[in-house]
């Protein structure tokens, strides 16, 4: 094997430069005021159609909480109605059966391979990839009294689903709801041959210990699949987190889901060809009980969205590996959507992608973990593309020339030409064979 001699000339540069990482460096918090402004009016009716009686904010940033926050008329930790953001939970426990392939059961099966009264004309087409992305074609109702019925099974409540005609041809029609993913929960019980309930804290809140989450609508069993789970914004962010991480939890290091399940769900399931019956996000971008691409008003649109009717939602912003997660149930998500926006927004300006020791400034420490972590770990990966390589040190470089020209700021000077362009071609650089 003839070494490639980039790797060589690279480490030299390294070398030259490594004096300069150890200098001195001021260091900052992030500055939230922008964040926390937009919080505080939220309380007085700024940037939303009517004020937002109570909230809390929690953001990760490379799975660290960096900022956590209560508003109004809300306490730290309170658990919350999640509504429809227990779509996403609901998504990730189909891809946990679905990677695990109890009974055969994938995103690609049918409801009918499961319930057999579904093996009728037009029903026997809906595959659960369908049912997990509101194409099934079973209408979208989601004040439908079977998804409130204590007294019954979710098997049972499938069967009454059923009994209704279908509203659209599978496929072929985007029409928000919750029925179709009741349906496809029964499914998951009869694939496994457990309850729904014990199969969502064996899979997800268990091992993401998620100690104050659980279903609360409507019973053990018959738990509203798409809409019936109380969470508090600690435990949701965490959840959200291990999706932002490709499916590893980064407290525990346990993997949840694999990676080609997590790239699945957050993939778009739905095409412009499909006509949006009805929507609250006036779109059809959806995945695998999540939304994707949302939250454009006032920045970069975020890759994955769970949101709740009553304000509930949390956010991943994968690029800059962020995670946000707005608790309350005191609202509606129409009143704060462009207000999440927005603060999105403010966050992308206080937390920049090359701050990986995120002490608030991207400073020669930065680059030392950069030095430290290139082609071995992800903690200088600044475009989250799960890798610490060259295009990260170029991240770092345009933001620490942003952040030098504050006077509080230590100045690391400028890599040669050279460097430069050698740390820039480090993606490509391999070993002959």
């Amino acid at each position: 094997m003839i070494p490639h001699p980039l790797p060589r000339l690279l480490a030299v540069c390294i070398a030259i430069m490594a004096p300069m990482l150890h200098a001195p460096q001021a260091t900052a918090a992030h500055d939230f005021s922008a964040l926390t402004a937009l919080a505080n009016g939220a309380l007085a009716g700024q940037h939303v159609g009517t004020p937002v009686p109570g909230f809390e904010i929690r953001l990760l940033k490379h799975g660290v909480p960096i900022y956590h926050q209560v508003f109004g008329a809300w306490s730290l930790n309170r658990p919350a109605n999640v509504d429809s953001s227990t779509k996403t939970l609901s998504g990730a426990l189909l891809m946990s059966i679905a990677d695990s392939g109890n009974g055969g059961f994938s995103l690609d099966s049918h409801l009918a391979d499961f319930l057999p009264e579904y093996n009728a004309p037009g029903f026997r087409d809906i595959t659960i990839r369908q049912a997990f992305s509101h194409t099934s074609g079973i209408a979208g109702d989601e004040q439908a009294l079977v998804l409130y019925q204590k007294n019954i099974t979710l098997r049972q409540a499938a069967a009454i689903i059923k009994q209704t005609p279908l509203a659209f041809t599978p496929g072929s029609t985007f029409s928000y709801g919750g029925l179709s993913m009741q349906a496809a929960g029964a499914a998951a019980e009869v694939a496994t041959g457990e309850r729904y309930i014990d199969l969502f804290a064996e899979r997800i809140a268990e091992p993401l210990g998620m100690t104050n989450t659980s279903f609360v609508i409507a019973s053990d069993t018959n738990p509203r699949v798409a809409g019936g789970v109380e969470s508090t914004a600690s435990d949701y962010s965490r959840f959200m987190d291990m999706l932002a991480n490709d499916g590893v939890d980064r407290a525990t290091g346990v993997r949840i889901l694999s990676s080609a399940a997590v790239n699945e769900m957050l993939t778009r399931q739905t095409n412009d060809g499909q006509p949006v019956n009805n929507s609250p996000a006036d779109n059809n971008y959806y995945g695998v009980g999540v939304w994707v691409n949302q939250l454009v008003q006032a920045g970069p649109p975020v890759e994955a969205m769970a949101a709740g009717a009553r304000g509930f939602h949390s956010w991943i912003d994968q690029k800059n590996d962020l995670v946000f997660t707005f608790a309350t149930d005191l609202s509606h998500f129409a009143n704060v959507e462009v207000l999440s926006s927005m603060m999105h927004a403010a966050i992308l300006d206080a937390v920049p992608a090359a701050d990986f020791d995120l002490d608030g400034t991207v400073d020669g420490n930065d680059l030392a973990i950069w030095q430290t972590a290139f082609g071995a770990t992800r903690a200088g990966d600044a475009n989250a593309d799960g890798v610490t390589d060259g295009a990260d040190f170029l991240i770092w470089q345009r933001e620490h020339a942003n952040a030098a020209a504050s006077p509080s700021s230590l100045s690391v000077p400028e890599p040669t030409g050279i460097a430069l362009a050698l740390l820039a071609m480090a993606p490509f650089v391999r070993c002959r064979r």
